[in-house]
């Protein structure tokens, strides 16, 4: 129960900062606030699919990941885009656990990798992947998104 409410707690300050940078922030940092957002819709979705096992777990996941995909909506961020369509495709054709953890760790890989850069660079922006004012906190919700998938499937699949 506290740690529903606490992770709901969390979910309402990340929107309110979400909102904040949106209304007042750069077309990066829009970037970045489009992202967190979409990845709060996309953990709702993952618990939906919590109920499920095998190829249709595999299935819902694919599922979220290509809504997030398709929710984040910013210009600027086509290879995240790319990343989690891809993952996507790999969950519908995985035949097995390994092959899902496969798709979904290849793909936190290349978010991982694009926000280490994001980092590197002080929270800049990083051509196709996101950053910017927002520092990351897209790529960061995006990979914890998909950290969570990943726990899923190696749980329930």
């Amino acid at each position: 129960m506290l740690r529903r409410q606490l992770r709901s707690i969390r979910s309402l300050a990340l929107l309110l900062i979400v909102m904040g940078v949106t209304a007042f922030g750069s077309p990066p940092a829009r970037a970045d606030a489009g992202m967190a957002a979409a990845a709060m819709t996309a953990n709702g979705g993952l618990s939906a699919c919590a109920a499920n096992t095998g190829k249709a777990l595999y299935d819902c996941v694919a599922n979220v990941l290509d809504k997030l995909s398709n929710d984040i909506t910013a210009p600027g961020v086509p290879e995240t885009r790319r990343a989690l369509s891809n993952a996507a495709a790999k969950l519908r054709a995985a035949t097995s656990k390994a092959q899902a953890l496969s798709a979904v760790t290849q793909c936190r890989a290349l978010i991982t990798s694009a926000l280490a850069k994001v980092r590197a660079l002080g929270g800049g922006y990083v051509a196709g992947w996101g950053g910017g004012a927002g520092a990351g906190s897209g790529l960061a919700a995006v990979s914890d998104v998909l950290a969570r998938a990943a726990k899923l499937i190696q749980t329930k699949g």
